[in-house]
């Protein structure tokens, strides 16, 4: 049952997300490492997965960050 909703779930996602996760695999191969970044602004140069933080009603409540960044 729970795999009803998951699966496509992982699939939407990771449609949505496919030239993040390119780009982030040729930058692996090229030496880049994930570091801890804690909470910092998305770099709008580069491709990001950001988060943002909604309150209970649904109103977004902050600006977008990102914790973990690829440096080389």
């Amino acid at each position: 049952m729970i795999a009803l909703v998951l699966v496509p779930f992982i699939i939407l996602f990771a449609g949505d997300n496919a030239e993040f996760f390119e780009k982030s695999k040729q930058q692996r191969t090229q030496g880049y490492v994930w570091h801890y970044v804690g909470t910092s602004a998305p770099d709008p140069k580069a491709k990001s997965i950001s988060l943002q933080c909604v309150d209970q009603s649904g109103k977004v409540c902050g600006e977008p960050y990102i914790l973990w960044k690829l440096k080389k």
